[in-house]
Order: structure tokens, then C-alpha cells, then sequence
């Protein structure tokens, strides 16, 4: 057996092993092809050890009749079309293709060489075990790859399985698992759909572009949307465009699928001279070793590359203001070039424009207008042959201590978050570099910057505190130039928040209950967009009813509810409403009984008795209200104030006065007192 030591270095072709990409769990992944009346299978596991195993092991596979002449069949039928597992073929087997087949050779070391080492391994200790583990890395990715290089290989290898026992019009299901135990090691098996009835044609490799270089041409075409067709490309040339030779006897693959990598297969070839036209095609190779037909042909040529580059001598400005841009370039190199290209950009690192154009190869300078505040140039010398150089940067600019004109246009909206939008309208000076945005919380205050650096929008949102007790946010924006000259401030706009805190609540601050009602006074709610305040009343003995308005006003601080009625008790209660519709706390409610102060007609027949004999005077009367409380009495003499003389209950309607003394006069008052207010003062005068 052959002892094969691999390495790899300044690989321009990247293996697609996208395929078989590690999973989490080992499993076995498929791909399938039909040619005419067979089915072939490529399979790989998805991982070293799996691969190892299974090679001990072997695959078995499964077969299920789906459809026959395009009828579903009630039941699939199952086959087992492997007699025995599928393991690799015997060390001796291999012997007599190795010398002539690269990629049996390679397949073969992988699988019972003792050696296999790719680039510089490390030896001794810990790096020993390394080595091994690459070693197995190694191995079953290079296994993989010689599988897919060549069909027959892989076949050899217990990787793929051609199927003779198919019939047209039929459609399978193949399911592929490894014998390996499960208490060794748990596989996923691998499944995949056939239908005979379907033709697969392989597509054209796409894309192809041929790029002029000196003495060499840039082949490069699309691999990342073809990759899972093919996995490896011949390169052939023709010298008429007729017929065609590949260069070199290796398919080149991609060795790389990691993500970043170029979506693109490049390839160049080096020519013996520049000038000589080739044609140029690519022919893709599937994994089952089947060729596309070519692609599109491209044609190309070396080129002498341009070696002289252009050089900015000088930038300065003429009477006109203009800028003068000087370059020096080899007067034996004019032949080579068809022009010069002026190149201008507003900062150094671009992007760049082409400002003048067809310039004359023996031309050293040129003007330039449109000046900004800064300006950047390059010239580029245009070879013959779509070559291209460039000069350094050259920098030129001017002075400028004028600011931008004052912004325009500014407003905005605030909304129930308290996000605040900006807008204006956008300065014309070509030097602007943005806006600084100033906002203040109270009408007469300077204005904070609030944006670090200027902006380049003519927008910006910015947010406010909405539950706050200003009720609005100032605005101004100036706008920056380039050399940060600052413009003066806008015009202020005033933007005011949603209102979300409901206004302070008024306060009672007295009440009288007097004949003609219940006088109610209150000091008004200290919020500063009160829109007007709401009284509300509530019987107490009818409180299922609820609150009811009974009157709305803006700024009057009193109110004589007239419709209470006598002995009724009631609760009061005020809100103040604000320009935005909210309601606040009411106000503390007060509590009143309406006592009715008009006198009641409820006293009858009150007279005295004189009874000289006996020194007393006998007082009587009557009264038509059941609902008395008290009766009193109040005496005095002629001429004089008079006293509360007696309180009596409401059942005595008579009283005896022995505190008389001849020739005086007396006045008697009686007035009944009702639970639900008072009687008139009945008055009799007597004189003893």
C-alpha cells in the first residue's frame, strides 16, 4: 500500500462540503440522479467518527414503490435491495486503480492508510493528540471529497449504490441507515423522493466573465447558485472559438463553503504574450460525474498593463476664482493612454466624480468651477487598452467666513408619549454640514443645545416629559456649514404637550343657609387652563340617584342653590374641567340641611286671662302642626326688651303668670318651634 502525505497551500479551489455539514445529532444525508432506466445514490454521514463507525458496520438500504403509471398504490411497497450491509471495499481491491485514479488514491488513504497528514503537523505531547483529531478530520473530509470527485470512487468507498431494479412511470422513496447498534452510537437515518418520470436535465454554468490582465486572463462565474449541482468545473479554451481543450486534466473545486467566502469560482490563466484573442467556456461536473453542457463562451486578450501614474503637482486659484489643477506624467507614455480624467470629491476618502473628461494625452492642466469648501482631486490617466492609474489626492480649498442663512420652515407635532417630531426646510448652500437643534421648557429662557454634533436631516424626533407642569416646549434650529460657521437661530416655535394631568381641584370656602337658599362660595382651581368648573348635587336620602349638575360657569366663585328644600339634606360637590377635557379631583363635598327660615302659620286663639282676684294672668292657645318640637315664651314689661321667659313641651297649651304687679302693662310673644323650621311670633298685650 502506498503511503500518500498531502499538502495543500495557495488553493485558489474550495471544496463545497455544504452537503455534509455537521449536525448536532449524527445523521446521513442524500442526494440521488436517474439515468435512463436506473436510480444512482450518493450518500455521506455527517461527521468523522459516524464515518468511521458506519465503515465498520455498513449501510442498508430500503426501497418504497410510491406511484405506478401515475397511480398511487393503497399501500408502498417495501424492498430491501442491500443482501448485505454496504461497507467499503477490501485494502486489495484498491491496489490496481490507485496508480491511474488520483482520487482512488486518495479515497484509499483515507480509508486504511496508516498516515495521513495535510500541511505542517506538529509532533510530540499534547500536540500528538491534536493530530489525531485533525488527522480523522482529515480524513473523512478528504474522503468526502474524493467521493464526490468521482461516482465509481464513492461506490467503491460504501458511499454510493446504483440501482438496476426500477421500472419508467414509477416513483420511489429510498431511505438509507447505518447498521451500526444504537447503544453504540444512535444515526439519523437519511431519506430521499425519486420519480423516473421526471427528466433532469443539468443546467449551464452561468455568469462567466473574462477579465484583460497583462499576460494573463481573470476567468471568473457563479458558484454559490449552483453549488448543490455542481461540485467541481473544467476550464476550456479555444484559439477560433471552434474547438476547444481543457486546461488541465483536475476539475478545479471550491475547498471552502465557510460563510464570507466569495459567491464566485475565479481561475487564471497565464498567457505567453498579451494580444492574442482566446474564447473561453466552462463545463460544470455533478457529483455523480456527469458534465453540463457549456457555458456561454467568452473571449479575452492580455494587455499591457499601464505603469505610469499621473502625479497633482499643484492646486491653486486664478483671478476668477476658479481652481487650477497642475500634473506632471512621462511624455514617453503618452502613447499608451488615450486621455486624462479630472476626479473631484467633497472629502479625501470619496466618493469620487469624473468632472472633466477627455483630456488630452499631452495636456498637464485644467480648470475647475464648481468649487465647494473643500476639494479633493485626482487625475486618472487612461490606458489604451481600458486601463486605468490614478494620482495621489491633492486638496485645495477655500476660505470661507460666511454662515448659512437662518433655517425655515421649522414646526412640529407633540403626541400622547410625549415624541416630538421636528422638520424644517432644508438649506440650498452647497457647504451644509447639518443643524444643531436648541430647546428650552419655559418661554423667556436661553435655549439648550440638544443634539452633540450637527445633523444632516431636515427631521427629529426628540421626547418630552408629558406629566409635567409646563405645558409647553420651545424650539429653534441653525443650520451648520462645513467650516462651522453657524447661522442665526430660527424662528422659535412654541409646541404645546398633550395634556395629560387633569387640573388642580377647587376648594369650598364657605356656605349660608338663608331664606332664600343655600349660598355656596368656593376659590376656583389654581390650574392656568381651567376652561370653566362644574357644581354637582346629591340628595342624601336618594344617593342611588347620583350626582346631578347643576351648574357650569368660567370664572363665578358663587352660587345660592334656591331649589333645596326646607329640612332636606344635601351634599355638594365642584370639578374643575380644563381646555383639554379633563376632569379633576372634586373638591371635598360639603354636607347642608336646608333649615327653611320662612315663619309657619301654626299658632291659633293665643290670649290672656286677667284674674285680679287671684293676682295671676292665664295664658291659652292652640296648634294645628303635629310636628312641634318646643313652644316659647317671651315677656316684658312695656317699653322694654323682651326675655325668654318659658320653654315648654309641645303638649302644653296653657300657662298661669303670678309674677304680676298691679297697673302694668305686659306684653306676651309665643313662637312655636317645628322640627322642620318655625312658626310666626304671636303677640297679646295685657295690662293688670
Amino acid at each position: 500500500m502506498y503511503k500518500i502525505r498531502f499538502f495543500i497551500c495557495n488553493c485558489i479551489v474550495l471544496l463545497n462540503i455544504s452537503l455534509y455539514a455537521q449536525d448536532s445529532i449524527p445523521a446521513i444525508k442524500i442526494i440521488c440522479d436517474t439515468d435512463r432506466n436506473t436510480v444512482m445514490l450518493r450518500w455521506a454521514v455527517s461527521d468523522p467518527i459516524t464515518w468511521e463507525k458506519a465503515n465498520t458496520y455498513g449501510y442498508s438500504i430500503e426501497r418504497f414503490t410510491i406511484e405506478k403509471d401515475g397511480a398511487k398504490l393503497p399501500q408502498p411497497e417495501k424492498k430491501v435491495i442491500t443482501s448485505s450491509p454496504i461497507i467499503p471495499e477490501p485494502l486489495e481491491t484498491w491496489e490496481s486503480i490507485i496508480v491511474s485514479n488520483n482520487h482512488a488514491a486518495i479515497m484509499a488513504q483515507a480509508l486504511y492508510g496508516e498516515k495521513f497528514e495535510v500541511g505542517n503537523m506538529e509532533e510530540g505531547g499534547f500536540a500528538q493528540i491534536v493530530n489525531q483529531a485533525k488527522e480523522a478530520e482529515q480524513r473523512f473530509s478528504f474522503a468526502l471529497l474524493a467521493a464526490d470527485m468521482d461516482f465509481k470512487v464513492a461506490i467503491k468507498a460504501g458511499l454510493g449504490f446504483i440501482d438496476t431494479e426500477v421500472q419508467k412511470g414509477e416513483t420511489y422513496f429510498y431511505t438509507i441507515k447505518t447498521e451500526i447498534p444504537k447503544e453504540i452510537l444512535n444515526v439519523g437515518e437519511g431519506s430521499v423522493y425519486v420519480d423516473l418520470n421526471e427528466s433532469k436535465k443539468l443546467p449551464k454554468p452561468i455568469d462567466l466573465i473574462a477579465i484583460n490582465e497583462d499576460k494573463s486572463i481573470l476567468l471568473t462565474w457563479e458558484y454559490e447558485r449552483l453549488k448543490a449541482v455542481f461540485n467541481s468545473y473544467y476550464v476550456e479554451r479555444s484559439d477560433n472559438g471552434t474547438d476547444f481543450k481543457r486546461l488541465g486534466d483536475t476539475p478545479l473545486v471550491n475547498m471552502n463553503s465557510k460563510p464570507g467566502t466569495p459567491r464566485r469560482m475565479y481561475y487564471t490563466d497565464t498567457l505567453s504574450q498579451n494580444n492574442t484573442t482566446y474564447h473561453y467556456r466552462v463545463v460544470g461536473i455533478s457529483p455523480f460525474g456527469k458534465h453540463s453542457p457549456p457555458s456561454e463562451i467568452v473571449t479575452g486578450q492580455g494587455i499591457k498593463k499601464l505603469e505610469v501614474t499621473p502625479h497633482i503637482s499643484k492646486t491653486e486659484f486664478d483671478a476668477s476664482g476658479a481652481i487650477q489643477v497642475y500634473w506632471d506624467f512621462e511624455k514617453v507614455a503618452e502613447s499608451e493612454i488615450t486621455g486624462f480624467e479630472l476626479n473631484w470629491a467633497s472629502q479625501e476618502k470619496g466618493p469620487y466624480t469624473v468632472v472633466k473628461k477627455d483630456i488630452e494625452p499631452h495636456t498637464r492642466q485644467t480648470t475647475f468651477k464648481e468649487i465647494a469648501p473643500s476639494n479633493y482631486f485626482t487625475v486618472s490617466a487612461l490606458g489604451k487598452n481600458n486601463q486605468k492609474t490614478t494620482s495621489f489626492t491633492a486638496f485645495a480649498q477655500t476660505i470661507d467666513s460666511i454662515p448659512p442663512v437662518s433655517p425655515v420652515g421649522l414646526e412640529g407635532i407633540i403626541d400622547t408619549l410625549g415624541i416630538v417630531k421636528l422638520q424644517w426646510i432644508a438649506n440650498t448652500e452647497r457647504d451644509i454640514l447639518g443643524y444643531r437643534i436648541f430647546k428650552g421648557n419655559l418661554e423667556k429662557e436661553e435655549l439648550v443645545q440638544v443634539t452633540v454634533s450637527p445633523i444632516s436631516k431636515t427631521t427629529y424626533t426628540d421626547t418630552v416629559q408629558v406629566e409635567s407642569l409646563n405645558k409647553k416646549v420651545f424650539y429653534q434650529v441653525a443650520a451648520v456649514d462645513r467650516r462651522y460657521n453657524t447661522s442665526e437661530y430660527s424662528e422659535k416655535i412654541t409646541l404645546k404637550k398633550p395634556d395629560m394631568v387633569p387640573p388642580s381641584s377647587p376648594l369650598f370656602s364657605k356656605y349660608e343657609v338663608k331664606e332664600n337658599g343655600i349660598h355656596l362660595h368656593w376659590i376656583n382651581s389654581s390650574s392656568n387652563d381651567v376652561s370653566g368648573h362644574q357644581l354637582y348635587r346629591k340628595h342624601v336620602e336618594e344617593a342611588n340617584k347620583g350626582w346631578k349638575l347643576i351648574f357650569k360657569t368660567d370664572t363665578i366663585t358663587s352660587y345660592t342653590d334656591v331649589n333645596a328644600k326646607s329640612g332636606e339634606q344635601y351634599q355638594y360637590a365642584i370639578f374643575a374641567i380644563d381646555e383639554s377635557k379633563l376632569q379633576s379631583s372634586p373638591s371635598t363635598p360639603l354636607t347642608i340641611t336646608m333649615q327653611h327660615n320662612a315663619p309657619q302659620q301654626v299658632i291659633k286663639n293665643f290670649r290672656g286671662v286677667v284674674d285680679r282676684l287671684a293676682e295671676k294672668i292665664d295664658l291659652s292657645w292652640k296648634i294645628t302642626d303635629k310636628q312641634v318640637s318646643e313652644v316659647w315664651i317671651y315677656k316684658n314689661i312695656k317699653d322694654s326688651m323682651p326675655v325668654l321667659w318659658k320653654q315648654l313641651p309641645a303638649s302644653i297649651t296653657r300657662i298661669t303668670d303670678i309674677y304680676v304687679s298691679p297697673n302694668t302693662e305686659y306684653t306676651y310673644q309665643l313662637k312655636v318651634i317645628l322640627k322642620k323650621g318655625y312658626s310666626t311670633l304671636e303677640t297679646v298685650n295685657i295690662i293688670y
